[in-house]
């Protein structure tokens, strides 16, 4: 690179809003997860309101204050409240990269969001995704919260999920970016607007099928390439990572390179200075056809063999069930971050530096418990042009700034952030030195001035560290499994960082076999599974927070010689007897084993190679399938030093067989509990060693039960009170030849039964052929609360025979003692009144007017206050 300065300052007059970085100072994006960049360090956002498996896109203003933000399908305003008109673009949560926001030129209240759809499948060659769209937003209306004013207008009808933006650096907008089938589609974005005419270039493979659409594109910051991630599903799983040239001024893109292929590759990102690539991606097995672990990739695209250049920069197990390896997104901290399925992001800290010095860090950003999952904002690549490179971060040396640009300089600006500097805090320098008063992020920000383009802010984000405070030699001590004991073992060199760094969790570091590997950071050793050479070799961990600021620690691997146990012991465990895996409880192994090893530091794990290096140590209850042995291996330390590894076969014995119980609890009634027959031993919450107690309260009990192996499990008894219950209504049909009565309650769970007697119980509500009379109706639930209602039943004899006998001489109303004041009349055949009389009467006898009515039916009516009842019956003599 080469630096121009006009000796001459020239006052350029800009017509046109400048957008620097803090544009990009907001992130939301995952499972409303978000992170403010403005202070240089992320800190979670937790008032976002997107959801979305990848596609987002944010947009703030100069000043780093948030204006709105997009899933593709719907915008949120400042306030995170939906904009009017702000639903239903077409876009897609599922797209790689969803959506876009882009600024007008000439105009900073108005902004295009670009969105790019899924496609699902074609029929007959058509596409049935939305393709490529733009939608308006003015942010001076709703009283500058902003409103969708266009929706959904078309560039392309088939498109894919990849779309990237660029400055076109010569103050006339951006460049639009997309790719479809063999062709890139660049349109320019402008004072006049979207051109919807685009520049076409078809370059490279043609990627037809649309399960492989996927993946990312981005143009490096300073546009003069744009990198493209093809995720190839079918028919096979593959992927490629392609390179291009691009030319600003004409939208064109040429010399095609491939950089890499053979993994399923989806995210790619540019350094801030535009020298190296990054690269995600899903290695894959080709046997099975499947995808297993993510891989991240850097390439120095300074050197004259680009894809020779290639350096794994982290390697993640394969965590979840996708075959997305996760997007990759700078920030205007020019650190690169890095997006999978978890509540903390990954960052690559130093991206501009090669190799161990780019200093990866998995899981490294905290969101505040939320959750990301594989998009991040893509945003326009320009914001995180850088045109500097910096040199010395420790606090006891001097930083230095070095301008590095093709472009033709006029003037320069620097402010430092360190106002404790005092004079030393600005610089007109072209490429000036300057010493941080103490440690910390400082916001340092250059105004540049150019011959050739509009001028433009520059803001980078400063680390100066403390020399790292590291013990200058420690001993790392590992056991020895192999059965030689010839003091070679394997270690996990990562152990040796708390034996170091003295509690400072900031600090990591690289392990080499050498000073000078270790000092050009270089060669670095496996960290997990490294095989020393001799017993007590010494190697050499370069200890560091920032890449660039560091020590150098002795590290001495010691090989603990008769440290093999072996099969240390058969220990007798108690587990719930399940078909299909054995559950293996935690503690009873530990307490175990401590007893054995008092005083000691012991960590379970399922295989001795996990129990030698340490990894997936068994912290909780486990299953183990039926067909895997029933066995556990341990390691005991002193100190983080391996003192032993054996393993431990498992004698595992069923506990009893239990189920938990729920209870009603019956006020004034016999409440009993009972654990069951058929056990050694009882123990009761209550301290009662009895197969039954009898409780006074409802609450929650329990009772430990054992069997003749003295295995034990606990049954938990909760005793609650029954729901109340309520007779609402209660209809009487009496007066009838059958009387019935019908109970009606409040709507209640449980077991309800029904009776008229308080002793004979049924599941029906409905009563048939009542004898008249005063009844309490009982309604009982689940055998213990009882509610009542005192009912009446009316009734009449169907004939009487006034013969004299003493038999039926007289006809009145059944148990007339209850219906007192009740007036009843009889009437003849014709209707004429023959008889009015009440109900303490002794009844009517046949006769009217002293003579003896004639054989016949007669009908009756009986006048209550409340109703009145009617009905007939027949004299006979």
């Amino acid at each position: 690179m080469k630096t121009a300065l006009k000796i001459a300052i020239a006052f350029i007059l800009v017509t046109s809003p400048i957008y620097g970085q803090r544009e990009a100072s907001n992130w939301y994006f995952g499972s409303k997860a978000g992170l403010d960049f403005n202070s240089g360090t992320p800190v979670p956002l937790l008032n976002g309101q997107l959801d979305t498996v990848e596609g987002c896109e944010t947009f703030s203003d100069s000043d780093g204050n948030l204006l709105f933000y997009t899933d593709g399908k719907m915008v949120w305003n400042r306030n995170h409240q939906l904009m009017p008109n702000g639903d239903n673009l077409l876009g897609s949560f599922s797209s790689s990269q969803s959506a876009l926001i882009i600024p007008k030129i000439d105009d900073e209240t108005i902004f295009y969001i670009i969105t790019a759809d899924v496609v699902q499948a074609y029929e007959n060659g058509v596409a049935d995704g939305n393709g490529l769209n733009y939608s308006v937003v003015d942010i001076t209306l709703e009283g500058g919260l902003g409103d969708v004013t266009e929706k959904n207008i078309n560039l392309l009808t088939q498109g894919s999920e990849k779309i990237t933006a660029v400055s076109a650096f010569d103050g006339t907008g951006y460049w639009l970016v997309t790719h479809r089938n063999s062709n890139f589609y660049a349109f320019k974005i402008g004072a006049n607007g979207v051109n919807t005419t685009p520049v076409i270039t078809t370059l490279g493979p043609n990627i037809s099928h649309f399960d492989n659409i996927r993946g990312s594109i981005k143009s490096s910051p300073n546009g003069s390439q744009i990198a493209i991630a093809h995720t190839i599903f079918e028919p096979l799983y593959n992927g490629y990572v392609y390179l291009y040239d691009f030319d600003t001024s004409t939208g064109i893109l040429s010399n095609e390179l491939l950089i890499a292929e053979g993994y399923v590759f989806y995210g790619v990102e540019f350094s801030s200075n535009s020298t190296k690539l990054y690269a995600s991606g899903k290695a894959v097995d080709e046997l099975t056809n499947s995808t297993t672990d993510i891989k991240i990739f850097q390439y120095d695209l300074t050197v004259p063999n680009i894809p020779d250049s290639e350096f794994l920069i982290f390697d993640f197990p394969n965590l979840f069930l996708s075959d997305l390896a996760g997007s990759l997104q700078i920030g205007i901290d020019k650190k690169i971050y890095h997006s999978i399925p978890n509540t903390m992001l990954s960052v690559i800290r130093t991206p501009n530096l090669a190799g161990l010095d780019s200093d990866f860090r998995s899981f490294d950003v905290d969101l505040g418990g939320r959750s990301t999952k594989f998009g991040l904002p893509p945003f326009i690549q320009s914001f995180f042009e850088s045109v500097v490179r910096i040199e010395n971060f420790c606090i006891d040396s001097d930083t230095e700034f070095f301008l590095e640009t093709d472009a033709v300089i006029d003037a320069v600006a620097w402010n430092f952030g360190d106002p404790n500097s005092g004079a030393n805090n600005t610089s007109s320098l072209l490429n000036p030195t300057h010493t941080f008063s103490t440690t910390g992020v400082f916001t340092v920000t250059l105004e540049v001035e150019f011959a050739n383009r509009p001028p433009k802010t520059f803001v980078e984000f400063i680390e100066i560290s403390e020399t790292p405070d590291a013990a200058a030699n420690v001993t790392l001590i590992q056991c020895d499994v192999d059965g030689l004991d010839d003091g070679i073992s394997l270690f996990n060199l990562m152990e040796a960082q708390q034996l170091f760094d003295f509690g400072n969790s900031d600090l990591t570091a690289n392990y080499f076999l050498n000073v000078t590997d270790a000092q050009n950071n270089e060669n670095a050793l496996p960290e997990i599974g490294y095989q020393n050479i001799v017993n007590d070799q010494i190697i050499y961990a370069r200890v560091f927070e920032n890449a660039e600021c560091y020590v150098i620690t002795e590290v001495t691997l010691h090989v603990e010689p008769i440290s093999d146990l072996g099969t240390y012991d058969t220990l007798d465990i108690c587990s719930p007897v399940i078909s299909l895996a054995t559950l293996i409880e935690y503690q009873q192994i530990y307490d175990q084993l401590l007893s054995a090893f008092p005083d000691t530091t012991i960590t379970l794990f399922r295989t001795e190679e996990n129990a030698l290096l340490e990894l997936e140590p068994v912290i909780e209850d486990i299953y183990i399938g039926i067909t895997s042995p029933l066995e556990m291996y341990f390691r005991i330390e002193s100190e983080n030093a391996c003192n032993f590894i054996g393993k431990v076969d498992l004698n595992v014995m069923a506990t009893p067989e239990v189920e938990n119980q729920t209870q009603l609890f019956c006020p004034g009634g016999s409440n009993i509990l009972d654990a069951g027959a058929g056990f050694n031993s009882y123990l009761w919450s209550t301290g009662e060693i009895t197969q039954t107690i009898i409780v006074e309260d409802p609450g929650s009990y329990w009772v430990e039960v054992s069997n003749a192996a003295n295995c034990i499990s606990t049954i938990s008894v909760n005793v609650i009170n029954s729901e109340d219950i309520e007779i609402t209504n209660v209809i009487v049909n009496d007066f009838q030849t059958i009387n019935t009565v019908e109970v009606l309650i409040s709507d209640s769970d449980g077991f309800i039964e029904y009776s008229l007697d308080g002793e004979n119980y049924f599941t029906s509500n409905r009563f048939r052929s009542v004898q008249p009379g005063l009844y309490d109706v009982y309604v009982r639930k689940d055998n213990c609360s009882v509610v009542t209602e005192t009912i009446l039943v009316g009734g009449f004899p169907n004939f009487f025979t006034p013969n004299g006998d003493g038999i039926n001489d007289t006809w009145q109303m059944k148990r007339p003692e209850f219906f007192e004041n009740a007036v009843i009349e009889i009437y003849d055949r014709y209707g004429k009144l023959v008889k009015t009389m009440t109900t303490t009467s002794e009844g009517w006898n046949g006769l009217f007017n002293g003579q003896m009515m004639t054989p016949d039916d007669y009908w009756f009516v009986i006048k209550f206050s409340d109703r009145f009842v009617h009905g007939h019956f027949t004299l006979k003599l």
